[in-house]
């Protein structure tokens, strides 16, 4: 959790136009040194959903029409560096991690090679799905035409603002 004097030192930083709260965000990432939201680890909510609740999200894979099976696809925006997307993909989603800086997406993908193996297949008869990191702003969508399929089973956020 932030503390307050971080909280403030955010609203600050964020103080003007939507407009230019994406490169708002990449500054942050581009200096580095003032990710206060980064716990290096993923989300404890996320992981007690996986773990203990999958009722309410289903497995990973959806049954088409006719009959074939595909592994359902996830999206995490503003993924940080990715610690989110990388469980999902444990637990055999095909996820997608979003994020406004190229500085980002590089964070993202150091992650994957560095700790990727400590994200244990959680799903061991069907092995896990695949992570996958872009960069690009949620509201322009221009980012959606790198997504197989262009559509998500599932959405999962708790740090982006929506208008």
């Amino acid at each position: 959790m932030a503390s307050a004097d971080d909280r403030s030192r955010l609203k600050v930083h964020f103080d003007g136009p939507e407009s230019s709260h994406p490169d708002r965000w990449a500054q942050l990432w581009d200096a580095g040194d003032f990710l206060p939201w980064d716990r290096g680890r993923p989300n404890p909510a996320l992981v007690d959903l996986l773990d203990s609740k999958r009722g309410l999200i289903g497995n990973h894979f959806v049954e088409e029409e006719d009959g074939t099976k595909r592994r359902k696809s996830a999206l995490v925006p503003g993924c940080g560096r990715g610690y989110d997307v990388l469980l999902l993909a444990s637990y055999g989603y095909d996820a997608y991690g979003l994020e406004v800086s190229d500085k980002a997406v590089e964070r993202c993908l150091e992650e994957k090679k560095t700790n990727g193996s400590k994200y244990l297949t959680n799903m061991h008869s069907d092995g896990a799905g695949t992570s996958t990191f872009l960069k690009g702003d949620f509201f322009a969508g221009e980012w959606n035409n790198a997504v197989t399929g262009g559509t998500f089973d599932l959405i999962y956020d708790y740090t982006v603002r929506l208008p």
